[in-house]
């Protein structure tokens, strides 16, 4: 009898109409922020770089005593200091295989052609980094090791996270290095193959990464010579080259909101030094403001924290949140009666579009409340967004074409290479106009 199996060779093999493409993309801070691409000069010490300055007090010589104010004018004046603010360098690299890029030219031989492809992909990741720095504290840091409820033992090949929402910050192909301590440029000793941990497999809901080796078979997190023998319960995760001290000059990381606006556990310390400014002398002011909405419903969290900018005369115009308490808040809200649901879009690019709803702060009317998956899970990011920039020389993301060409034979292989950078960095030209409110996971 005549099969369909016996006469395989016969059938034309199908296929749909497209790849579908099941990367991240949305990124809404990343895309609502403003952008300022003309930085240049200036960038080498702390003392001469992106020059923002603040006047945050008044003199002080006012009293109903006309000698005390006279005498008291002398040696008071307006208080004003200003960021100093250097760029960080982010890169991405890839390198193409030359018949691979022949073979896919043509709709009738790929899918896609391969040049295209993989120059949105190295696009797409240099800009999922960046917007995950702009909610960071400027170390690089993305997750932590779990517990040692959570990983009794580092003989296996799943690493849990501590916080399962931190998940959504990796990806396959990610090389990851582990650190005892959160801001610092030491990591843990590489096993005897020196590499970081390689990762193979992501599980978001469960909020396990599963590590191998180069040839993407599972190996032990603790691996002798793959792993990361030294590893430790609540080590700190950061990509490979990008932990750091926050703020380290010429540096990898921009310094995200939760560097310029630190939580309560954080605050601020004496010896501060953010840019050139010690943010001590007056943290409301320099710092934002911090609120602990741990004990409260989502929206009251908010509400309360708006309020507690409000009473130093600031505003807030947003609130960024994960999709867990964006969820929260909307049923909140929708027990009341309707939700009015927002769509936002880039000023630059109306056709993008991310969807938000409204809440109401003293000082600042309606708030946008806006979800997003790289928003830590434990912080609700308030901010007046207009007062927020996203600097950089030229334009944020750029192919590396200065000499004419944008990809360059590889000298020792059959192919092609080419780079993306960003000199960029993240900076708020109204510090009080913010605030830091813990959530619970």
């Amino acid at each position: 009898m005549s099969t369909s199996t016996q006469l395989d060779a016969l059938y034309k093999q199908r296929y749909p109409d497209g790849l579908e493409d099941l990367t991240f993309r949305d990124r809404p801070l990343l895309a609502l922020v403003g952008k300022k691409t003309d930085l240049g000069g200036a960038n080498a010490t702390t003392s001469r770089a992106y020059h923002v300055p603040f006047r945050y007090a008044f003199p002080s010589a006012v009293s109903g005593s006309f000698s005390y104010a006279s005498t008291r004018a002398a040696s008071v004046s307006s208080r004003v200091v200003a960021w100093e603010l250097y760029t960080m360098h982010q890169y991405s690299f890839i390198n193409i295989d030359n018949e691979s890029l022949k073979r896919s030219i043509g709709n009738e031989n790929a899918f896609l052609e391969l040049r295209g492809f993989e120059f949105d992909g190295a696009v797409e990741n240099l800009a999922n980094r960046l917007h995950n720095f702009l909610y960071g504290d400027g170390t690089g840091v993305i997750a932590q090791v779990g517990n040692a409820t959570q990983m009794p033992s580092f003989a296996v090949s799943v690493l849990v996270l501590f916080n399962s929402e931190d998940a959504a910050r990796f990806a396959y192909g990610d090389e990851l290095d582990v650190s005892a301590t959160r801001s610092s440029a030491t990591n843990r000793a590489y096993g005897a193959n020196g590499h970081g941990l390689y990762v193979i497999g992501v599980n978001m809901d469960a909020g396990t990464i599963t590590v191998g080796n180069a040839a993407g078979t599972a190996v032990n997190l603790n691996d002798a010579n793959d792993g990361i023998p030294t590893i430790a319960n609540l080590d700190f995760i950061a990509h490979r080259g990008d932990h750091q001290v926050a703020g380290t000059l010429g540096g990898t990381v921009l310094d995200g909101f939760q560097q310029w606006v630190p939580s309560l556990a954080t605050g601020i310390s004496g010896g501060d030094n953010q840019y050139s400014v010690n943010r001590s002398v007056a943290p409301d002011l320099l710092a934002g403001s911090r609120f602990d909405g741990t004990s409260y419903g989502i929206e009251e969290a908010f509400i309360r924290g708006a309020n507690v900018v409000a009473k130093k005369q600031g505003k807030i115009s947003n609130y960024f949140t994960t999709h867990k308490h964006y969820s929260d808040l909307v049923s909140a809200i929708a027990s009341r009666g309707v939700v009015n649901f927002l769509e936002f879009s880039p000023a630059d690019k109306p056709d993008i579009g991310f969807e938000g709803v409204h809440i109401i702060g003293a000082n600042s009317g309606a708030i946008d409340v806006i979800p997003d998956y790289a928003c830590p899970s434990t912080v609700g990011v308030g901010m007046l967004l207009d007062k927020w920039q996203l600097v950089s020389v030229g334009e944020t993301i750029q192919i590396m074409n200065t000499d004419g060409n944008e990809t360059l034979r590889l000298p020792t292989a059959d192919g092609v290479s080419a780079y993306w950078y960003s000199y960029s960095n993240f900076v708020p030209m109204s510090p009080r106009d913010n605030v830091n409110v813990t959530l619970p996971f």
